[in-house]
């Protein structure tokens, strides 16, 4: 038995060292950006954790498969995975900077299902974790710079080229602190950053420099932001009607998906590469890339718009059962309360007895109170109902851009208008409805699909009407919104 026993401790052990030498491994195809050899190892480090039940190998090894799924936007998968990562507490406790990577990609996986709250509250979530390490390592460090470098991608989707300067140069100032071999990934994806920005900023010579800045950290090396500069330098030429060198950068992008798969950057190649083809009235090759473009734009479309729902919904089922166990709780100590409030009322009862006072009064008192206790229950239940139900017609009268919709929004929501009209009284009727659709939840993509606009458009009213109340640019809008009308 004893042999036995230490027979089983050393295979444990030998597939523990095993499993940590793979992460070593797999650790450096995920920061060089190796999709497909990040997956076979991380289903090696899985299988091996598997059978000694080791914490940390099943928890790297979910990371790097969540890791996978993310590079092939296949984000329901990629968010799964990530959440199993996140199921061995035990262990995180002691590797803040594994607890810290996992929910900085979960903002990852929700910042490009266009769900900025969540993924701002991961990022956030992130940065608080390793903000209590009193040593960080590089890879902190590295872990801290993409967060600020995804919050500026955050703002530059909701056009605040402001705030997507300030938190450039909050990774760029990490960075300049980072001694890393590897660390070219992070400098490289920081210069696609300030690249982007410039060239939104029609300042072509600085944004090119930024390009060029790019491809030379990355040189030999693979990866999307190498991709996405190529693409930059394309789009730059493109604006400024060179169209061969425009076509260069973009052949040379294509080239890089000769061993990589990343649709949402192929597929907007496709749609660079269409959109020249037209500006130089090549018609035949401009449909061609076109028609490439739309088969891979309308799947990934399609599939993100049900791994959307999908993700709201877990987040919904989350927040239920984290209710549910408040509910469970508050029900608990009510219970106390009321046992405490019986006992109390029976001593009382028992005093009044004793001393000869009117023993009936006191029941009727007793009685009354819990009837009234009963009352209040069933019509705080009753009240509830009827929200979730107004609350579910005024979603659909939304998304059917109903006229009705402001109206009934007004019934179940009375002192929505007042309150936004304390905040600005020169609110149009248009601008009103706009913020009710931001108060319900809506996202940008939603709202523009729901009223038959373009994004650009609502982006712009959405710009607008933060002007118009003042609210500084780190605020969600949403939240706020929330948060200042719900306040008593």
């Amino acid at each position: 038995m004893i042999l036995w026993s230490c027979f089983f401790h050393a295979q444990n052990t030998n597939s523990s060292l095993e499993a940590d030498r793979l992460i070593k491994s797999t650790e450096q195809f995920y920061i060089t950006g190796k999709s497909n050899n990040v997956l076979n190892y991380s289903e090696k480090i899985i299988k091996l954790s598997q059978k000694s039940q080791y914490e940390k190998g099943l928890s790297y090894g979910y990371f790097y498969l969540a890791s996978y799924y993310y590079d092939q936007a296949k984000f329901k998968q990629s968010i799964d995975y990530a959440k199993q990562a996140q199921k061995y507490s035990d262990y995180l406790e002691t590797d803040e900077t594994h607890s810290a990577r996992i929910s900085s990609l979960l903002g990852s996986n929700y910042l490009l299902l266009e769900l900025y709250t969540l993924s701002f509250k991961h990022y956030r979530k992130a940065l608080e974790i390793l903000d209590g390490k009193k040593q960080k390592t590089p890879t902190d460090l590295l872990t801290e710079s993409a967060a600020y470098s995804n919050l500026s991608y955050i703002y530059e989707n909701i056009n605040k080229p402001d705030s997507m300067f300030y938190f450039l140069q909050k990774e760029n100032k990490i960075l300049k602190t980072i001694d890393f071999k590897d660390d070219y990934v992070q400098n490289g994806c920081s210069c696609l950053g300030y690249g982007n920005y410039y060239l939104k900023q029609n300042k072509i010579d600085s944004a090119k420099n930024y390009y060029n800045k790019s491809l030379e950290y990355f040189k030999e090396n693979e990866h999307p932001c190498k991709i996405e500069s190529l693409m930059g330098l394309g789009n730059l030429y493109a604006s400024q009607k060179n169209y061969s060198e425009a076509q260069k950068f973009y052949d040379q992008a294509l080239k890089n998906f000769d061993h990589n798969n990343f649709p949402d950057i192929l597929s907007e190649l496709y749609r660079k590469i269409a959109e020249l083809k037209i500006s130089q009235g090549i018609s035949g090759e401009a449909k061609y890339y076109q028609d490439l473009y739309l088969k891979i734009h309308n799947e990934l479309d399609e599939r993100m718009k049900k791994e959307r729902d999908f993700a709201l919904n877990q987040v919904m089922r989350e927040e239920k059962i984290k209710h549910d166990e408040e509910v469970k709780n508050t029900w608990r100590t009510t219970f106390i309360i009321i046992s405490l409030l019986i006992i109390i009322t029976g001593f009382i009862i028992y005093l009044l007895k004793k001393s000869k006072h009117k023993t009936q009064k006191t029941i009727e008192i007793t009685e009354k109170l819990i009837k009234e206790k009963e009352l209040q229950e069933q019509e705080s239940n009753k009240l509830k109902q009827q929200l979730n139900e107004a609350f579910d017609e005024i979603i659909q009268l939304a998304k059917d851009n109903n006229p009705s919709f402001y109206t009934r929004f007004q019934e179940v929501y009375p002192k929505f208008q007042a309150k936004m009209l304390k905040l600005n009284e020169a609110f149009k009727p248009s601008e009103l409805t706009f913020a009710a659709y931001i108060y319900l939840g809506f996202t940008t993509k939603e709202i523009a699909d729901y009223t038959f606009k373009a994004v650009k458009t609502i982006e712009n009213n959405r710009y607008n009407f933060r002007k118009k109340i003042n609210l500084s640019p780190e605020k969600d809008l949403q939240i706020w919104l929330r948060n200042y009308i719900d306040a008593e």
